[in-house]
């Protein structure tokens, strides 16, 4: 559930504005790479690591998220309102199997300070300091000239499909993500290890422009295997 509040998308849309970002993510020197493209209701991810490449395709209006795995040669048609529902329940009989489960300890401490100022590439920043229950967690690095609307308006949008008990139990990344996307785009941001055996993580971003692609698509390769619920049908193939 955390990963999908973390990334979104769907299968076709034409719009005059698309917006792309691209993004370069450093894990103790091996590198992957994300792009973002977005317009209106509709993102799309394309993750690529040395481990493969995944595209995820997020469409609020269609109530639909299609994720696709090259590796495995396998994608996936997820009915988004279905999901949020799978996730609640699995809440609910968390309480009642815990009995004493208190939900407002379970939500980590997030605290933000603002630094200073630096440049970085060719932006103006703002430098942060994220921490998460009294630990430093990141540094981040925000240029408020490159605020992202689309993305901020997206966010919004699908935040309000989410019931409040599952909006407050997010990821510490997905709370630092709504804090700086009022504010502009993070152009860098690094991870502290939490602990000798987690990495370091630098994400630095390479590009943010209006795209040239007239539509947001999607389509799945021939012979792909469906590793769909048996509900959700009707994907592109080609």
């Amino acid at each position: 559930f955390l990963f999908i509040l973390t990334v979104f998308v769907c299968s076709s849309l034409f719009a005059a504005d698309i917006w792309e970002t691209s993004e370069e993510i450093d894990v103790n020197g091996t590198i992957a790479e994300k792009n973002v493209v977005i317009s209106g209701n509709i993102m799309k991810v394309v993750n690529t690591s040395p481990n493969g490449e995944t595209e995820t395709l997020v469409d609020l209006d269609a109530d639909k998220i299609t994720i696709v795995n090259h590796k495995y040669k396998s994608f996936q048609v997820i009915k988004l309102s279905k999901y949020i529902e799978f996730a609640q329940q699995l809440f609910n009989e968390l309480k009642e199997k815990t009995g004493k489960f208190d939900p407002e300890k379970a939500i980590p401490k997030v605290t933000f300070e603002k630094q200073g100022a630096e440049k970085i590439e060719k932006w103006d920043c703002e430098l942060w300091a994220v921490s998460v229950d009294g630990k430093l967690y990141s540094q981040i690095w925000v240029a408020p000239s490159l605020k992202n609307q689309q993305l901020a308006e997206f966010k919004k949008k699908f935040a309000a499909a989410l019931p409040e008990s599952l909006t407050k139990y997010r990821s510490v990344d997905a709370q630092i993500e709504d804090k700086f996307v009022e504010i502009g785009t993070v152009v860098r941001s690094i991870r502290v290890p939490q602990n000798q055996k987690m990495p370091a993580v630098k994400t630095t971003v390479k590009k943010v422009a209006k795209s040239n692609l007239k539509k947001i698509d999607l389509v799945i390769p021939a012979g792909y295997v469906d590793k769909s619920a048996p509900e959700t049908t009707n994907t592109q193939v080609k």
